[in-house]
């Protein structure tokens, strides 16, 4: 499928709808449905796509990840009518948080679509969206493109990935094997964010996700940070690890910790 700009306001939805390929054809359904009924519905005053299919990336399996805008004085009454607006753009075979005044829904659809669905005050929008692409804009609230303000400290992933691994270690001894791997697939989990980020990666706080969406480039020795639940295995994924967080800061508390997770090496 053909690249797109990630950030984009559609002149025209359905045009665009009715271009995708035909392997997200089942997608295109739902999104074709959900844009009718929003247009259909003066409580909502903006739709907006973000995700693979935003990105011009989606195939059979991509979900659709889409948010609605409510006007703030509708919102509540809008809540309680999003499991029916859900309903009405396909047939559910399940719907993941229908609780009342949830303004998050996970549809399953019995033809395997997949949506999310999150419903937003229009008085939440700052003039402009990042990430996404504008399907239906009545009071171009979304016009334009501003990134939001990022809302991570890079440094702060670095030394939790540190501590996660001091864990592993300390578990280690412990004998305590899950708790020891746990901590690892957290330290390898800040790792990657720390590696998107410094790498210029979009939305660096999804790690891998984001790496991959966006076509980065991993960590080399990567797949060496995997480990099953075996002692020896996981002090040496670990040690990988700390190798891989080291070229890009160390300082003496991770001198620290690949001391000791080499001292029983």
């Amino acid at each position: 499928m053909t690249e797109i700009p990630y950030h984009r306001q559609l002149a025209d939805a359905r045009e665009w709808i009715n271009g995708l390929p035909r392997d997200v054809a089942a997608q295109a359904g739902v999104l074709t449905r959900l844009l009718e009924r929003a247009e259909n519905d003066q409580r909502i005053r903006a739709v907006s796509l973000e995700g693979s299919m935003a990105r011009g990336g989606a195939d059979e399996l991509s979900d659709l990840d889409t948010r609605i805008w409510v006007a703030d004085d509708e919102f509540d009454s809008m809540l309680v009518d999003l499991p029916s607006f859900a309903r009405a753009v396909g047939v559910p075979l399940d719907i993941l948080f229908e609780t009342p005044g949830s303004h998050f829904l996970f549809v399953q659809y019995v033809d395997g679509v997949q949506l999310e669905l999150l419903a937003l005050r229009t008085s939440e929008a700052t003039g402009a969206v990042s990430g996404e692409l504008v399907l239906m804009d009545r009071d171009g609230r979304l016009r334009g493109v501003e990134e939001a303000p990022v809302p991570w400290d890079m440094n702060l992933w670095l030394g939790w990935a540190w501590m996660r691994l001091f864990d592993v270690e300390k578990y280690l001894r412990r004998g305590v094997l899950w708790r020891a791997l746990i901590k690892l697939e957290e330290a390898r989990t800040l790792l990657l964010r720390h590696h998107a980020a410094t790498t210029g990666i979009p939305e660096p706080q999804l790690g891998l996700t984001s790496i991959l969406n966006f076509q980065g480039t991993l960590p080399t020795r990567l797949e060496e940070t995997v480990a099953g639940l075996d002692a020896v295995d996981l002090r040496r994924a670990a040690s990988v690890c700390a190798e891989l967080l080291s070229k890009y800061e160390g300082g003496p508390f991770g001198d620290l910790v690949q001391a000791r997770l080499a001292a029983r090496n």
